[in-house]
């Protein structure tokens, strides 16, 4: 770490991911292995960042895996690979990005499909995917 360079990072809880998945285990590997719904419930302070939202775009969620095992720095079904070469929540610093469909933009609240994290999972962000054709 260079001089003078702290290694606390200081990110904002913006929402809260509601889904049916109680537990990691019950949540699919992969939001795109599923198409179950969940919805992203922002704090309040954060609601008017859904204005303009386009209830037929997909969004990325960026989250934390606040359950996730944080000292995992070689894959479990393959352990001649590290952490880094997978979308594992399991790693050092377990912030996750899903890709989803959003079914609905609502008041607070975006109603998506494609949901991989367990039920009140904090979400950090929602960023548009990148579009290829510039």
């Amino acid at each position: 770490m260079p001089a003078g360079r702290s290694t606390d990072v200081d990110c904002t809880v913006t929402g809260t991911a509601r889904t049916p998945f109680g537990s990691t285990d019950e949540a699919p590997r992969q939001g795109a292995e599923g198409d179950t719904e969940g919805v992203i419930e922002l704090d309040p302070a954060y609601a008017a960042g859904l204005d303009g939202f386009d209830p037929s775009a997909d969004v990325l969620v960026v989250w934390y895996a606040d359950r996730a095992d944080r000292d995992v720095l070689r894959l479990d079904r393959n352990p001649d690979r590290g952490v880094f070469t997978s979308r594992s929540p399991a790693r050092p610093t377990p912030v996750c990005l899903t890709r989803c469909s959003v079914v609905a933009v609502e008041p607070e609240r975006l109603r998506v499909r494609g949901v991989d994290m367990v039920d009140g999972t904090p979400v950090l962000d929602l960023k548009p995917p990148l579009d290829p054709t510039g």
